[in-house]
């Protein structure tokens, strides 16, 4: 079992809710690199595809819509918590 990290959600949620590494990237405050690292990342290391990969940008696959929902769940806790 892989553990989840919160940082490697909040790249997650920034690419659902831009559509693109760039959006995310300035979203988050770095380089749109990172974002596409840090994606990549998740995917092998977890066995799963989040985001198929377009020319008008990135949209969620049915596996990243789940974690989607339970990520934004994550979100609103952690934010209740700061």
């Amino acid at each position: 079992m892989h553990k989840l990290d919160w940082s490697d959600l909040q790249y997650i949620l920034a690419v659902a809710q831009h559509g693109s590494l760039a959006g995310a990237a300035r979203a988050l405050s770095v380089n749109h690199s990172t974002v596409l690292r840090r994606i990549n990342a998740f995917e092998q290391s977890h066995g799963v595809r989040l985001f198929e990969r377009q020319r008008t940008g990135y949209k969620l696959t049915g596996e990243g819509r789940q974690l989607l929902e339970a990520a934004q769940d994550v979100e609103t806790v952690v934010n209740s918590l700061e």
